[in-house]
C-alpha cells in the first residue's frame, strides 16, 4: 500500500511542468525547475478539519525520485524493515506536456494527469486531490509528497 501512495505522489510530481507557469510560452524554462534528482521528505494529508504529516525516515529518505529532460523518471524507494534499510522496488515511466497540462505513466501504465503541484526555491510538492481522504467529502482535500532537490 506505501509503495502505492509513493507512485501516486511520484506521478503527481509531474504537473509542476504543465501548471507553474502562467506564460503558455514557457513551458520548456518551468520543466528545467522539475529536472534533477529529488529526495523523499515527508506525506502531507490535507483537510479541511486539520492537517496530518508523516515524516519519512532516514532510511526512506535514501529513495530518489530522479527526472530527466528527455521525458522519462525512476523513482528508487527504501523501507526499513528489522532495523535494516533495504530497497523496496522501483519505478520508472515517462511524462510530458499535453496542452498545458502534465501527463505521466508509470511502467506503461495509462496516461495519467497530476491535479496538484508546487516548486518553491528547491522544496517541490506533488500530489493529487481527493475529496475523499479524509473520510467524508471535502473537495479542497488533498495529499502530497514533499521533496527536496539534491
Amino acid at each position: 500500500m506505501k509503495n502505492v501512495i509513493k507512485t501516486i505522489l511520484l506521478l503527481s510530481l509531474f504537473v509542476v511542468f504543465g501548471c507553474s507557469s502562467n506564460d503558455d510560452n514557457n513551458t520548456e524554462s518551468d520543466s528545467s525547475l522539475f529536472i534533477g534528482i529529488w529526495k523523499p521528505i515527508k506525506s502531507v494529508y490535507v483537510c479541511s478539519s486539520g492537517t496530518d504529516i508523516e515524516n519519512y525516515t532516514a532510511c526512506e529518505q535514501t529513495g530518489r525520485l530522479t527526472v530527466r529532460e528527455n521525458g522519462t523518471w525512476t523513482e528508487t524507494y527504501f523501507y526499513e524493515y528489522n532495523d535494516i534499510c533495504e530497497d523496496d522496488g522501483t519505478s520508472s515511466g515517462t511524462w510530458e506536456i499535453v496542452n498545458d497540462k502534465l501527463i505521466v505513466t508509470e511502467n506503461g501504465s495509462g496516461d495519467i494527469e497530476i491535479t496538484f503541484f508546487e516548486i518553491i526555491g528547491n522544496t517541490l510538492k506533488l500530489g493529487q486531490y481527493d475529496d475523499e481522504i479524509c473520510g467524508e467529502v471535502d473537495e479542497s482535500a488533498h495529499y502530497y509528497g514533499e521533496y527536496v532537490k539534491i
